[in-house]
């Protein structure tokens, strides 16, 4: 947890382009979702990883979902 806090700034950049990369279509439906949080959690333990040697995110949950 020490570690993404102290690199948020750097771990919501990540997570903004990836998240961008994703149209309506891309994310429509479970298959859709699961593929975002798989780019989501790649990104973040790529960039703990260059920064403390460590990724350390197990997984990347949606309590909630909404497509604008």
């Amino acid at each position: 947890i020490t570690n993404v806090e102290n690199h948020a700034l750097a771990l919501k950049s990540d997570m903004l382009a990836i998240m961008s990369s994703f149209g309506e279509e891309d994310v429509n439906g479970k298959e859709g979702r699961d593929a975002l949080a798989a780019a989501l959690k790649e990104a973040m333990n790529a960039r703990l990883t260059e920064l403390e040697g460590f990724g350390g995110i197990e997984g990347v949950y949606f309590p909630s979902f909404v497509m604008q």
